[in-house]
């Protein structure tokens, strides 16, 4: 019981998080759009109107934030990660609404852009939990979950991170090895099935594997895992591309040996 009130406690916050965020995305997409209407019509005006709308911006991306600290975000997802993993909450984390939509928001969660460097690693640092949670629930789940991660895009956030993979050096590193793991495995899970003692066991699905595959070639993920086939300053990073890549071009193999 303890447990469950747990993930019920973490999940509600990391979901209020995500909606505060996303609503806040969404209003100043439309406020860049009725700005560039109006600076097209009023050229005089523009340079005062587009600093007046930067600081807004600014002082909004702070307010959305504040609402719940990037550090509580952080131990939210930490604490569910956890769950999942130990807890055997993978089952009860999945029928919770709107969470794995949330956890594939916050991966790539102000991705590309930059203030300080604290809060750059801060963002990160989100980032980074919400994939591991997600990664967690890959890897704990049975086949309806698999299927679920799919239908929501899985593949095609992994790809978004690998390609904008941001940081300093390690983190930066850290965060294309961890991508390239993630596709590799869930690809690898799809293609030849699941059957051993510590992770629920299912059948082949070969049309999740090429639908995950579809979504890696729509993001341009190809491509980045080439580039990082020849990576020569991180063994790591280039097995795992090497991986990655075997599995995209072996799609159908595992279908045909059954």
């Amino acid at each position: 019981m303890e447990s469950n009130q747990e993930v019920q406690i973490s999940t509600n916050a990391i979901i209020s998080f995500t909606d505060s965020y996303t609503q806040n995305k969404q209003r100043k997409e439309k406020e860049l759009l009725e700005f560039e209407s109006k600076s097209a019509r009023a050229i005089i005006s523009f340079t005062d109107s587009y600093a007046q709308n930067k600081q807004r911006k600014q002082n909004e991306q702070q307010e959305s934030e504040s609402t719940l600290s990037l550090a509580q975000v952080t131990s939210r997802l930490e604490s569910l990660s956890n769950q999942i993993q130990y807890n055997n909450g993978c089952k009860l984390v999945i029928q919770i609404p709107k969470l794995l939509q949330s956890l594939i928001a916050l991966v790539t969660f102000r991705i590309g852009t930059h203030l300080k460097q604290e809060i750059d690693l801060q963002r990160i640092e989100v980032r980074r939990q919400s994939r591991w949670c997600l990664s967690s629930i890959q890897v704990y789940g049975d086949e309806q979950i698999q299927s679920e991660l799919v239908r929501q895009g899985y593949g095609r956030v992994m790809s978004i991170t690998l390609s904008k993979a941001g940081g300093i050096d390690e983190e930066q590193d850290e965060e294309i090895y961890n991508g390239l793991r993630s596709i590799s495995r869930f690809l690898r899970g799809l293609h030849a099935g699941r059957n051993n003692d510590y992770q629920p066991s299912f059948q082949p699905l070969p049309l999740l594997a090429r639908r995950s595959i579809e979504q890696l070639e729509e993001e341009g993920a190809n491509e980045e895992i080439e580039a990082q086939m020849n990576n020569r300053y991180n063994g790591l990073i280039k097995v795992w591309a090497n991986d990655a890549k075997d599995m995209i071009l072996n799609c159908f193999i595992y279908r045909r040996r059954r």
